[in-house]
This record gives C-alpha cells, structure tokens and sequence, in this order.
C-alpha cells in the first residue's frame, strides 16, 4: 500500500547542530534528470539503491531536489529496467536486483565492513553507463543514551489530519565524540507503527485467491461502482506499517573534537496514533565528500534569499555519465557505518492528542469506508498485510508488548 508522503527518496541530510526546514521554491524542470538515492551500510537485513528521473514535465520544489524526493503524482519516475550493481575495493562485485520499479535491492546476505570502498555503476536501458566516486565506509561511535520529549507542534504539515502542526515524540542522544579524529556523522530514524487497515480499493472489491505461493489478495475493478468509490478491508492480523525519515540532520565535530555530545536533537517521530511504537535511531558515519555535499545542500536549504545567496537549484553528486561528464545527475551514493539505537515509545506523554489505532485516519484523513455484506457478496475478506519496504506482517526485532 502506498502513501502521498511514504515513498521518499531521501538524498542524504542536512543541518550542522539539528533538523532544517527548507523554504521552498518552485520551478519546472527543464529535462529530465536521473537521481540516485544509495546508501551501503554495514547493517544486517535487505539494503537497496534507488534510481528514478524527474519528469520534464511537471512542476517541482526546489527542496525535492535538494534534500528529499517525493514520489507523489508525476514529480520523478522511477528509473527502470538498468542494470546495477555495487563493486567493492574495486574487485568484489555485487549486482542488484529490481524488486519494485526503480529500487533496486542487493543481495540479502550482503553487509558492509568499516574500511572497505565501494561504488555504484548502473546501465540504463538505453545503454548509457553511470558510476559514482568510490567511498569507504569509515567507522562510528555508538548513542550512550536517548530520550524522548512530545512536542505538541514538533513537525510543520506532515499530516493534513492535524492541520499546520503534527505533534511529534523528539529524541535527543548522548554520544562520546572520538578525540584526535575529525568525524562527520548523519542521523536517521525507522518507526514501526500498528495498522489495521491493509488495502484500499478504488472503484473495486478486494478479493482472495490461489496464487504461486499460497493465498494472496488483490484490489479487482468493479465498473458497476461509481469512478470515486472506494472501499477500505481490515487486516487479517498483525501488521505493521513502516515509516522513514526525511528530515536532513548532520554533524561535524570540527568544533568539538573528542567532546561528550550531550541532549543533541536528532529525530522527530510523528504522533500518528497513541499506539506504542518501535523506533530504530541510526547514528551513521559519513565520508568527507558526502558530508560536503550535503554541506551545499544545506547552504542552499537554509538561505533567506538575498542577492548575497546562491539561488536554489540541483546540486551535482558523485554519480557521472562516463560519456558525458557534462550531465546532471541528482543525489549521491556514499557507504555509512551504522550504529544504532532501538526503543519502543509507549507515548505515555503525549497529552490525548491522539487516540488508540488512529493510523489510518492520520494518513489519510479521513475514516475506513467498510464494504458492507450483500447478497451477492455475504463474506468480506480481511486483506493480507503484504510484506514490503512500507510494510510487514513479520513481528519487528526488539518490539515489545509491555513496558
């Protein structure tokens, strides 16, 4: 199932002390540009590049493309049907696989390792050959510590269901900042969040049926509806939704080398229903050339727009044609070593406003509009909670019941 707001491509982050808001300025694109989203990381579990293009013909902000890429209506497209793979020291080579359009996924049991270098090389389906600078993955220290404190108007229109301002839980960590070393660091949060409702169907029913492997369930066209009908279908059990960051938060210690880190703010976790919730917080290593790249970004993201500013526009990255080193190619591909940080949010703070399983109605804004029984129709099914990068029927790792 697929969110106005939960397909982001993130292109890597922002902000010397803490979260930026970007103002945000609007233009066409003059051509298509190919963006690329990719991050190797020495985590376990599925890690995947994202390859997509904007469309020429649509209107964008000039914040989607310098800090986060929505896939909402046309603004970019995903870039499919290439060829990628990731080369490590220049020897090892591991291809991708597209597991949905345009992402693009590495093998399951690949993990990355402090030290080791790594680049993207991808062909289009046209024939064209892209490769980004190769990047090591330095190390990171560890977060000695977190907590969490509700923010009544923590995140500006993230959600139309509360109106200008989402109530959010904001984390702050302690760290140990290693001394005699200069260390760039980036923060990023996963939030698991129960769902109970597990597809949507425009203008259709929801149906069950025998597929390859097992049961399976699918949203099928039913013209006799109105063109604007929709029908929402309960889960069949456990579920969850997965939701990811999108604010820029980015460090450097060339201020204050070898100090303790103390209260830093690095996460906003939206309030989107009183349910508690598992968040995983990723305190990543970044490399000299990612982290100034994303210095531009936020240079750009933060000016109030005098005559002394750089206009927004698209930042280069460390991806090149390697027939055309004029082209335009958006985002960066760099390797990060993670460590982090999992907690469950009983959200005990959150001062009533938000209610239990609200999920759905924060999302979209509105109530679940039921299929009612018919004749025709005596038995509703309960939709299956497919397993995917925004959503999984697995018990996430570390959540936990009861406090």
């Amino acid at each position: 199932m697929y969110y106005k707001y939960s397909l982001f491509l993130i292109l890597l982050l922002t902000g010397m002390a803490a979260c930026v808001e970007p103002y945000s300025v609007k233009f066409g694109s003059a051509k298509e540009y190919i963006v690329v989203d990719g991050v190797v990381t020495d985590m376990d579990g599925p890690q995947y590049i994202k390859l997509s293009k904007t469309n020429p013909e649509s209107k964008n902000e000039s914040s989607e493309f310098s800090q986060t890429i929505w896939t909402t209506g046309q603004s970019t497209l995903p870039l499919t049907k290439a060829r990628a793979k990731v080369i490590v020291n220049d020897s090892q080579v591991f291809e991708l696989t597209e597991t949905d359009p345009g992402v693009y996924a590495l093998p399951a049991l690949f993990k990355g390792k402090v030290g080791d270098s790594y680049k993207l090389q991808f062909v289009t389906e046209t024939g064209t050959n892209y490769e980004s600078s190769s990047e090591k993955m330095l190390p990171v220290t560890a977060v000695t510590s977190a907590y969490d404190v509700f923010n009544p108007k923590g995140l500006p229109k993230y959600s139309a269901y509360y109106g200008d301002f989402t109530p959010s839980n904001d984390i702050y960590i302690n760290f140990d900042d290693p001394a005699g070393e200069q260390n760039f660091y980036r923060w990023q949060w996963t939030l698991w969040e129960v769902q109970k409702s597990c597809a949507t169907c425009n203008q259709g029913k929801y149906y069950l049926f025998q597929a390859e492997n097992g049961i399976d369930g699918d949203c099928f066209k039913d013209l006799t509806l109105k063109y604007n009908n929709i029908y929402d279908y309960t889960c069949e059990d456990l579920c969850w939704d997965i939701f990811y960051s999108s604010d820029i938060t980015i460090f450097s210690d060339i201020y204050t080398n070898g100090q303790s880190q103390k209260d830093k703010l690095v996460a906003q976790i939206p309030l989107l229903q009183s349910n508690p919730c598992l968040v995983s917080l990723q305190q990543n290593s970044l490399t000299p050339n990612a982290y100034r790249f994303l210095k531009l970004i936020q240079d750009q993201a933060v000016n109030s727009g005098t005559l002394a500013d750089t206009p927004p526009a698209p930042i280069q990255g460390n991806i090149l044609n390697t027939s055309d080193k004029n082209e335009l190619i958006i985002g960066f591909f760099t390797a990060s070593s993670v460590a982090e940080y999992k907690t469950m949010l009983w959200r005990k703070n959150v001062k009533n406003q938000a209610v239990l399983n609200q999920l759905f109605k924060t999302i979209h804004n509105r109530d679940q509009i039921l299929e009612e029984r018919s004749p025709e129709r005596p038995y509703i099914p309960l939709a299956i909670c497919k397993n995917s990068r925004s959503r999984t029927p697995f018990l996430p790792k570390d959540w936990k019941w009861t406090q």
